[in-house]
């Protein structure tokens, strides 16, 4: 085979396995960006760690499909993590109008108003904000 055939046939290889990928390509901007998408943990996080993390027996969490609301909160209600979507994301790589509210003793966060949906999984969605370097993760479920 020729040099030229080759790379035409690599290049054809490569524009048909693209175009097969089911997944948007997000753009990795930053360490902390790359950190938290491989997390799977339900909660928020800040600067490549965890601030708060879902955990069943220890919280309660609720879902309003009209609102398109999601709340994880404490038993103790002293830490609480709110966030309201304009609409659900439909794939990755879009981004959404949110309102978030997360409190907790010492750190409060809110008003991140444009997120990108930077992972879709398994009835989750990563929610990221390059400016704050903040990430939700949400088991959006019961909300579809």
């Amino acid at each position: 085979m020729r040099k030229t055939e080759t790379i035409l046939l690599l290049t054809i290889a490569a524009a048909l396995c693209t175009a097969s990928c089911r997944e948007k390509v997000i753009e990795i901007d930053s360490l902390e960006k790359e950190i938290f998408l491989m997390e799977s943990d339900e909660g928020i996080y800040r600067n490549g760690e965890p601030l708060f993390l879902f955990r069943d027996d220890r919280h309660q969490k609720a879902l309003n499909p009209d609102r398109i609301q999601y709340r994880i909160q404490t038993d103790e209600q002293d830490t609480c993590l709110n966030v309201t979507m304009e609409a659900l994301p439909g794939s990755a790589g879009v981004h959404i109008t949110t309102s978030i509210d997360y409190r907790s003793p010492g750190d409060p966060i809110s008003s991140m108003s444009h997120l990108e949906c930077s992972r879709m999984a398994d009835g989750r969605i990563w929610l990221w904000s390059p400016e704050s370097l903040t990430g939700i993760i949400m088991d959006i479920s019961g909300l579809q």
